[in-house]
């Protein structure tokens, strides 16, 4: 095994004033390696026979990242201790990756964020900035996840060894995309404020879509294939999506329509809105790409990002591509119901341009 070599910026801060056309501090981030660097050095030590101390474990628990993680576990009601992370760190699992993952964060030290930052700018409203800070972890589950946002926006990534630097821009710029929209959610919140509790809720669920307005973030645009840095089972799980949109979406409109009509209890919504994320990634990623994909296609970018502020106009923009698509080139692609955006009082046009750009 090799030895443990320095990390040059366990803690960088980056802010890009100048990406946001004249906006100060729109961006900033702060990419945070030091719960991953205070753990790979005890697993070395381990794997070296050498004694881990007290002060080696409290070093790595009072690094940000980690009690952060710690908070967020709790929150989530997920069984996490310092004891059962200590086991973790010193198991034969992670003694077998340690010279994998030191390279592995050795390369995502030196990642472009600037160009995950300017791959979420390019698709979010004008109003929207990203304060965050990026945590990549050595820790148990190997998900990624953004938390926090209302009041100190984090985003958790696991330091995959597969994963290349460009696969950890690609991933913390389709995080920075859902920290970028949040902050425009007071906006959306205003604007069906005096629905009905039925039809609100349904309207605030539509908001999911922006996972998979997110994916096309992150991939950078149309003509690029936001699969590329996915695992196997991801690229499958895409394909399969793709196969299965029509029906999808079929059972989306089915239960927007529950919520809105008030059949669905608010637990018994917010149940079947998780089961939209899919395993792996379900209808909230698939055919929310696809509809991004297809206004954008249809009605160009700014249309777009139009959509992300007022979320109902996504479905109606996507109406009207894929009405014109079916006649022209006799698709049978699914339409949102009339009255599912009746009553969720879809607008027929947008927000004026001046809240957008």
């Amino acid at each position: 095994m090799s030895d443990l070599r320095h990390i040059s910026a366990c803690v960088l801060l980056i802010v890009f004033g100048a990406l946001a056309a004249g906006t100060p501090d729109r961006i900033q981030i702060k990419v945070d390696f030091s719960e991953a660097e205070q753990a790979l050095a005890i697993i070395g030590k381990h794997n070296g026979g050498k004694d881990i101390t007290d002060a080696d474990w409290n070093a790595l628990f009072a690094t940000e990242p980690y009690r952060r993680l710690k908070k967020r576990e709790a929150a989530m009601h997920s069984a996490f201790t310092d004891e059962d992370f200590k086991k973790f760190i010193l198991s034969p699992d992670l003694d077998s990756q340690y010279d994998a993952l030191h390279q592995t964060l050795d390369q995502w030290n030196h990642a472009d964020m600037e160009a995950a930052a300017q791959r979420a700018l390019a698709y979010l409203p004008a109003s929207a900035t990203v304060r965050t800070k990026v945590f990549p972890l050595i820790k148990p589950k190997h998900n990624d996840f953004v938390f926090d946002l209302d009041t100190d926006p984090a985003i958790f990534l696991y330091l995959n060894p597969a994963n290349s630097k460009e696969a950890f821009v690609n991933a913390v710029s389709h995080e920075m995309h859902h920290i970028g929209l949040s902050s425009t959610d007071k906006i959306y919140a205003t604007a069906i404020a005096s629905l009905p509790p039925g039809p609100r809720m349904a309207a605030k669920a539509m908001g999911a879509f922006g996972e998979g307005e997110a994916v096309l973030a992150a991939a950078g645009g149309l003509d690029v294939l936001h699969t590329k840095y996915e695992d196997l089972d991801v690229r499958e799980n895409w394909v399969r999506g793709m196969q299965t949109f029509n029906q999808d979406l079929e059972t989306v409109n089915q239960f927007f329509l529950d919520v809105a009509r008030g059949k669905l209890t608010e637990d018994a919504a917010n149940e079947n809105a998780m089961s939209f994320f899919g395993d792996i990634q379900g209808p909230w990623y698939t055919v929310g790409y696809k509809m991004a994909v297809m206004v954008e296609k249809r009605f160009g970018r700014r249309a777009l990002i139009q959509c992300m502020l007022d979320r109902r106009l996504l479905l109606v923009r996507y109406n009207q591509a894929a009405e014109e698509l079916n006649k022209r080139s006799n698709e049978e692609l699914p339409l949102w119901s009339t009255e599912l955006l009746h009553l969720v009082h879809a607008p027929q046009r947008g927000l004026p341009n001046d809240q957008i750009f």
